[in-house]
């Protein structure tokens, strides 16, 4: 199978897995600020050990997407990258028009999908993952999905039982 490709194959650098990185990114630099005017501050969190394996699985995610380069698969994963990244620009893209409001990101689902952009954000990775050939980023979504659900879930949970609407 292509995606466990030996090490032989690899190069150490991805311009792909560079480029799929800086354009998950953006949403998050324009909108990190006005969000978190927004964030309620006793908002109830998965906890420190959940949060922290999840910044270092995302913070090491995006260093090995773009610094560990293997053949890459067929187009239609990357096909099917793209159309999760329009689905979640659309997200932030609503988020940015219903004026900024942080629970919006949790409460607001996207055609039936509860907290969309993290479960945009975690398919969106793994399938470049997958794409890319590059199974130590795979592990490492993998690692990030479970950690990241498991803190948009408790978030949600919290923000739910607020009334905001």
């Amino acid at each position: 199978m292509a995606l466990f490709n030996e090490f032989t194959n690899m190069h150490f650098f991805s311009l792909p897995g560079l480029i799929a990185v800086i354009v998950i990114i953006i949403p998050n630099l324009l909108f990190m600020k006005k969000a978190q005017a927004t964030k309620p501050d006793d908002l109830e969190t998965a906890g420190i050990k959940v949060s922290r394996m999840e910044f270092w699985s995302r913070l090491m995610l995006n260093f090995v997407l773009p610094l560990m380069g293997y053949q890459r698969l067929d187009d239609y994963w990357m096909y099917a990258a793209i159309v999760i990244l329009v689905l979640y620009y659309i997200c932030w893209i609503r988020f940015a028009m219903g004026g900024c409001f942080y629970p919006d990101i949790y409460l607001k689902s996207l055609v039936g999908i509860p907290i969309p952009i993290d479960i945009l954000n975690v398919l969106y990775f793994t399938v470049v993952s997958i794409w890319l050939c590059n199974f130590l980023a795979l592990v490492l979504s993998v690692d990030y999905a479970i950690c990241r659900i498991i803190s948009a879930t408790k978030a949600y949970q919290d923000l739910k039982t607020r009334e905001y609407y």
